[in-house]
């Protein structure tokens, strides 16, 4: 079967592109490396706006004969590609098309000259790990090299979980919280840098909003009774497939280890059971993360592994 690359060019392309993810998903809900819509929005919005400020111009997708998307290819830090393919799409001439493109166009080069791709595969996918093995791949080790990407049904609205005296949850608030809200996720992903890198104006916020599948109901706070975010929990909503995905999670460090987080992720998964999701997914690579997304269901995990090449 013959299939037609097409480049990123207009926002048709990425509405385009959703669809993709958003049927892939509905079709099977187990998680894996084939992007959730959320996490497509998330680095639309977020991931290229606000981290590596890079176009979407970049992104790569196939097309079959009928013009429907059979895979798309992204870029996430720089040489980090993510090849997705319909699963029932099992092309090696297409996979080794995508990761032609991969190797010419989405590395990283060090000051040294080297250049390498690096290439996230689903651990059960024997298919890719083949084509991967016959480019001379090789497994990534070190932090970041393993993801975990799991999902939670919601059959049943989680038991609320208790928070310590002092804290209130509730929604995010209007754009008079964003300088908070951007303290608070400076000092949980920063825990070692100060203050002052924080935005003040929480301008990088309002692209994490501008998601098509943002809502208010769901970005949710644990605040201090004088207002400080200790917490957050960010979660997109596709009100077609039913299900949700956190994309933002965190916690200040004078506020760790209190349950808090547990809390507002909590809260957040019954508010989707109210809303009358079927799921959710999360993803993390560090243990500490996955120590809090397991103790609030998310333990039906498959996992994801980098694979590197110099190029």
């Amino acid at each position: 079967m013959a299939f037609t690359l097409k480049q990123y060019a207009s926002p048709d392309d990425y509405w385009k592109a959703r669809e993709f993810f958003r049927a892939l998903r509905i079709a099977n809900l187990r998680p894996s490396e084939n992007w959730h819509i959320a996490d497509f929005d998330y680095w639309r919005w977020h991931w290229l706006e606000n981290v590596v400020e890079r176009s979407p111009n970049g992104l790569r997708y196939w097309e079959d004969a009928d013009g429907e998307i059979v895979s798309v290819l992204a870029q996430g830090d720089p040489g980090v590609c993510h090849p997705m393919v319909d699963p029932a799409i099992d092309s090696a001439d297409l996979r080794h098309a995508m990761l032609d493109i991969a190797e010419a166009e989405m590395v990283w080069a060090l000051e040294d000259g080297r250049r390498f791709t690096f290439v996230w595969a689903d651990e059960t996918d024997d298919h890719l790990h083949g084509v991967l093995d016959a480019r001379g791949y090789e497994r990534a080790e070190g932090g970041h090299s393993t993801e975990h990407n799991a999902w939670q049904p919601l059959l049943e609205a989680p038991e609320p979980a208790p928070l310590p005296s002092g804290y209130t949850v509730r929604s995010m608030g209007d754009q008079d919280e964003l300088s908070a809200r951007s303290l608070a996720s400076w000092r949980s992903f920063h825990p070692d840098e100060p203050d002052e890198g924080a935005d003040p104006t929480g301008g990088w916020y309002r692209n994490v909003q501008r998601a098509p599948l943002y809502r208010r109901d769901l970005d949710v706070v644990a605040v201090t009774e004088n207002g400080e975010i200790a917490s957050f929990a960010t979660c997109y909503f596709d009100d077609v497939s039913r299900t949700g995905a956190f994309v933002l999670v965190g916690t200040a460090p004078s506020h760790q280890r209190k349950g808090i987080a547990k809390g507002v992720m909590t809260e957040t998964l019954r508010r989707l059971h109210h809303l009358g999701a079927v799921g959710a997914y999360a993803s993390w690579y560090e243990p500490i993360a996955g120590a809090l997304y397991e103790s609030v269901g998310f333990t039906d995990q498959e996992i994801g592994r980098a694979w590197k090449k110099l190029v």
